[in-house]
């Protein structure tokens, strides 16, 4: 597996202002390769995407990127697995957008860019912003920027803001999109689903986005696995197994359970997929949306 959503932090190196919220008491700690490791240890986990951890957006986000490079080579070094790629943070508003990622792109380990879009002006969390950035013509100038360094997008809206995401995704047909935890479908607020059923499949129409199976608790706080696998089938269906990745959303998701009762439910909503569809799930979308090379461990595993 390779596991395409995983945050690290270390709180004596960066801020995070989103950690503050009691809500998150018990994730108030470092997060490094190593507590990785020991959560997933049940699991056969060839290496993983690093997602940005919304650090302080006062600091240079470029700083988070280095720093989580140099775990990956600490954890290379070792024999280890670590991250294999990196999402990064740029404020695709800003004037100097292109700087920033000019120099987010020296790290070798970028491969997209992610900027929380799923707002709410009541919203008192600070990875949840108060403006609606797709409406932003300068955000949507700086998504169109992209492109001319050959990265992704890692989107996070609410099931509302599916159809203006797509139609923004649909004029930049250069800059894949990844769709994050399984587009947040919400049970309580949206009945049936409706909303987010005609949204994902909006986006689904366009040859150039995937979607991530990751954040389950979403569904269910412990984990609704009848609900999880309701929810994962429509999302197989509509963009299919070769644009289905898996994502543990680890440390967050460990408020919902450990990490081996993540993995087991991730297995069951594949058990009808046959085995080529099952590895594209757990590995081969991922390796083809962040441009990452197989291992030699890798390759063992194929073969055999």
């Amino acid at each position: 597996m390779i596991d395409t959503h995983v945050h690290h932090w270390d709180l004596g190196k960066f801020r995070y202002p989103w950690l503050d919220d009691a809500a998150f008491d018990d994730l108030r700690k470092d997060y490094l390769p190593a507590d990785y490791r020991a959560d997933s240890a049940d699991a056969t986990v060839e290496g993983w995407v690093h997602i940005q951890a919304e650090v302080d957006h006062e600091l240079d986000s470029v700083a988070e990127t280095a720093w989580v490079e140099s775990l990956a080579g600490d954890a290379s070094a070792s024999g280890l697995p670590g991250p294999l790629a990196c999402v990064v943070y740029a404020d695709l508003r800003s004037a100097n957008v292109r700087e920033v990622l000019s120099r987010q792109c020296r790290h070798p380990l970028t491969r997209g860019v992610r900027q929380e879009v799923w707002f709410d002006p009541a919203s008192t969390r600070a990875d949840i912003p108060r403006e609606d950035l797709l409406s932003d013509p300068a955000w949507q100038e700086g998504y169109r920027v992209l492109a001319e360094f050959g990265l992704s997008f890692d989107l996070l809206v609410w099931p509302a803001q599916l159809p203006q995401a797509a139609a923004i995704a649909a004029e930049v047909p250069a800059v894949p999109v990844v769709l994050e935890h399984l587009g947040l479908p919400d049970p309580t607020n949206d009945p049936g689903l409706r909303t987010w059923r005609t949204g994902v499949a909006t986006l689904a129409e366009l040859p150039h986005t995937c979607v991530k199976l990751s954040a389950f608790s979403w569904l269910g706080n412990p984990r609704d696995e009848h609900a999880v696998r309701a929810v994962a089938s429509q999302l197989l269906e509509l963009f299919g197994p070769q644009r289905c990745m898996v994502g543990s959303n680890f440390p967050v998701e460990r408020l919902a359970g450990d990490f081996g009762s993540l993995y087991r439910l991730v297995l069951a909503t594949l058990w009808d997929l046959s085995n080529e569809q099952r590895a594209d799930v757990l590995a081969g979308t991922a390796r083809r949306f962040y441009r990452i090379a197989q291992t030699d461990s890798a390759r063992d595993e194929t073969s055999t």
